[in-house]
């Protein structure tokens, strides 16, 4: 292969470096890389630096491409980039990217069987393997592929030495990485940011109301929450299939066959059928009756059980579990998920020591902390159980769906009301919530910001906190807009003198 072919320049003046046998083999005095040996992580950090020598890029199948954004690195599961923004033939396409070596492991892995990623609108290679021109989806769908190998900046030797640094790259453009902090003003503006994160997503509350009624956002918010990254979409289509209100005058097992049925995860909805005693289980024949008996069975448009994520999950996290929490969850609400959350959140505006304030914090959590009954007690799945007893929303769960969905709603409840004194208590308990788990966000922000000698916890990170790392990263370091960040602007940077 002569790398001319592929677009490769040569660079005068650049230092040369020689390299093991099995590491490259050498043609015409280019290297050429034995695909075996390269790794996706250093093809995401050629796509993540955008190492192009032209920015009119041409896909295999010959469409034009230009990255606008090339999207957020995501370090969990799913798509390696996220929300990037991508011209196609000059029209915008706004989605995900995928990220291979060789085109070949996009069937490899089983991509186009997963609807997660149905959002991808570009598939990145470093080289191409395939003798298919378009990639193919879950849904049917065909993107374009990109083939890096053809459009590198720099000879491959240089970029490996390039990018074997660290882990983390958008720490080595950070003005803030390696300075010493002033923590006390980097504490205040997390806290700001913090706000201005919570205010967004009442806002986002606030434009859901112009076609929504609190009960069916606050219904359709906590189904999102509870099925964390991995079936958070797929929890919120179904609360869309079957609205809140389907759920008046229903028994607690009515809600869950109507639930399990749309969802397409009643075992007789299965491709692998229950084995032995688990078909005559009294509660399974329960659930399939209702189903049958329900308005809704007769409807076709249910969910593909394709949708739904089971891999890689801890069983009491599994989407079955999570559904059996949402349908209690309706049950215990008595026709109203508003009703049921908010005279707790009224209690706030009534109380003036941090003491009261944390127990009616504690008491929304227990609101949703439901213990399970019957066969969710010992069963993460439909079949074969277990013995352990867990809640059916653990605590760290709960306190996510309190911080990020119950609190922004019931705030813009209060702006209706025009109650600033309900407001303000709102602001308030969001304020004192204990931190959340972390995720990809907070750790990426603690590895940029932080160091050894200044470790995060200087900080006592909160909820509200940890919200701001989030708005800091999203809105700030994700776009490279280093110029506006606000821990310089707001002086939590010690700047060396001279």
């Amino acid at each position: 292969m002569n790398m001319s072919e592929y677009g490769q320049v040569d660079k005068p003046g650049l230092p040369t470096r020689e390299f093991t046998p099995n590491e490259f083999r050498e043609v015409d005095q280019v290297y050429e890389p034995d695909f075996d040996k390269v790794e996706e992580d250093f093809v995401q950090k050629l796509w993540n630096g955008q190492r192009f020598f032209n920015a009119n890029l041409i896909s295999i199948d010959g469409r034009e491409i230009r990255v606008l954004k090339p999207g957020v690195w995501n370090r969990e599961e799913g798509p390696d980039f996220m929300h990037a923004e991508i011209e196609i033939n000059g029209k915008l396409h706004v989605g995900d990217v995928e990220i291979h070596v060789k085109s070949s492991e996009w069937y490899a892995h089983k991509h186009h069987l997963n609807s997660r990623y149905n959002r991808v609108v570009l598939h990145v290679v470093f080289f191409n393997d395939d003798f298919n021109l378009r990639t193919r989806l879950q849904n049917g769908k065909r993107i374009p592929t990109l083939e890096l190998l053809k459009w590198i900046d720099a000879p491959i030797g240089d970029l490996f030495d390039e990018t074997v640094q660290t882990e983390a790259d958008a720490t080595n453009f950070c003005r803030v990485s390696g300075n010493r902090l002033n923590i006390e003003n980097l504490k205040n503006t997390f806290e700001s940011l913090g706000v201005e994160r919570f205010l967004e997503k009442a806002d986002a509350v606030r434009l859901l109301r112009t076609r929504l009624n609190f009960e069916q956002i606050l219904y359709e918010g906590v189904m999102e929450a509870l099925g964390y990254s991995q079936n958070s979409k797929p929890l919120r289509e179904l609360a869309q299939r079957v609205p809140f209100s389907d759920f008046d005058h229903k028994s607690e097992h009515e809600i869950q066959a109507i639930l399990f049925g749309i969802a397409g995860l009643l075992p007789s909805q299965s491709e692998k059928p229950l084995s032995g005693n688990n078909t005559n289980d009294p509660f399974i024949v329960a659930l399939e009756t209702l189903w049958e008996a329900s308005a809704h069975a007769k409807h076709p448009d249910r969910m593909n059980v394709s949708q739904w994520r089971f891999g890689k999950i801890r069983p009491y996290n599994y989407p079955t579990r999570r559904i059996a929490a949402m349908s209690q969850l309706i049950y215990h609400c008595r026709g109203s998920l508003m009703m049921y959350f908010l005279p707790t959140c009224e209690k706030a505006a009534t109380v003036n020591t941090p003491k009261l304030l944390r127990t009616i914090r504690i008491e929304l959590l227990n609101l949703l902390m439901l213990d399970p009954i019957d066969y969710w007690e010992t069963h993460a799945n439909f079949g074969k159980g277990g013995t352990q007893k867990a809640k059916l929303i653990g605590e760290s769960r709960a306190l996510d769906i309190m911080v990020n969905k119950i609190l922004p709603v019931a705030y813009i409840w209060a702006v209706e009301s025009e109650s600033r004194k309900l407001q303000n208590a709102i602001l308030k308990l969001y304020s004192d919530y204990t931190k959340l788990q972390e995720n990809s966000v907070i750790r990426q922000v603690d590895r940029q910001i932080f160091t050894e000698a200044q470790p995060m916890r200087l900080i006592s990170p909160t909820a509200k906190i940890q919200q701001g790392m989030m708005r800091l990263y999203k809105n700030y370091c994700a776009d490279q807009l280093c110029d506006l960040c606000p821990i310089i602007e707001h002086n939590a940077v010690l700047l060396e003198e001279g």
